[in-house]
């Protein structure tokens, strides 16, 4: 092997994870190495065969990584107990590629095999599996468990939480996504908190955030109201918070005419 090549196998172990848990948790998507073009049909398969014996092939950890991150990228639900297999692998980096790509699967599914490991002691396990998880669907239980991390000290872990839980939380979710977004203190997380309640609260968490706009303690708050309302369905937002853009409080009129606007920007 040239020294060439066993310059980019170190490059590859060693940025494999820190890449992959970058891109999960900075809101814009990093650059990642990954392969771009197989052999071999798609619709039956055999992408991810193929992708299956290179994996075989080789022992080195960074590139087996990115043979997984390429399985992901397929989202093909016939991978899941292959990619399942993976996470009994010692090396960490491989387990979190494993669960990262049974996320792309998007199948409810993959949520029994990874719950467990939402308790891992391992925090990059741990950061993995709740990207992950908000990836596998509507789903109570799921989001309940997930709920625990939104006082967690580390305000990665709360920003993934936020975002995961607009992935597997409904309306009975809002009372807690509005108590925890009084309380949180970074701005990220408020923001993502903001849009996870109106995204999935329904009118119950529209309500929230139009108490919010109505009676903001800072304006902060109001702010956060106002990115929540954005976020929500629109046919629930219009006939509450028209009345306010035809209202005589001045606040409140030119609060309804920003949300109203962005509403119509976003349903085109």
């Amino acid at each position: 092997m040239s020294h060439e090549s066993e310059g980019i196998l170190q490059t590859l172990q060693r940025q494999a994870l820190p890449d992959l848990i970058h891109s999960i948790t900075e809101k814009k998507q990093s650059k990642k190495l990954r392969i771009t073009h197989i052999a071999g049909d798609i619709e039956n398969h055999e992408a991810s065969q193929y992708l299956v014996d290179a994996y075989a092939q080789t022992s080195a950890e960074g590139v087996r990584c990115k043979i997984i991150e390429s399985i992901g990228k397929f989202h093909d639900p016939e991978m899941l107990g292959w990619l399942a297999e993976r996470l009994k692998n010692p090396h960490i980096s491989i387990q979190c590629f494993a669960i990262w790509a049974m996320g792309e699967l998007k199948t409810p599914r993959a949520a029994a095999l990874l719950l467990p490991r939402l308790w891992s002691s391992n925090r990059y396990i741990q950061m993995t599996v709740i990207d992950a998880l908000g990836k596998t669907g509507k789903n109570g239980a799921v989001a309940s468990e997930l709920s625990t991390f939104l006082r967690d000290e580390d305000v990665q872990v709360r920003y993934l939480v936020a975002k995961a839980l607009m992935g597997t939380a409904g309306p009975d979710a809002a009372p807690v996504l509005a108590e925890r977004l009084m309380e949180e203190p970074s701005v990220d997380v408020q923001e993502a908190l903001a849009r996870t309640l109106g995204r999935t609260g329904g009118a119950v968490g529209i309500g929230h955030l139009i108490e919010l706009l109505k009676y903001p303690p800072s304006q902060a708050t109001e702010h956060w109201a106002e990115v929540g309302l954005e976020a929500a369905d629109p046919a629930l937002v219009f006939p509450v918070i028209e009345p306010f853009a035809n209202g005589d409080d001045f606040r409140l009129k030119v609060a309804a005419l920003r949300i109203l606007n962005e509403l119509r920007k976003t349903s085109r």
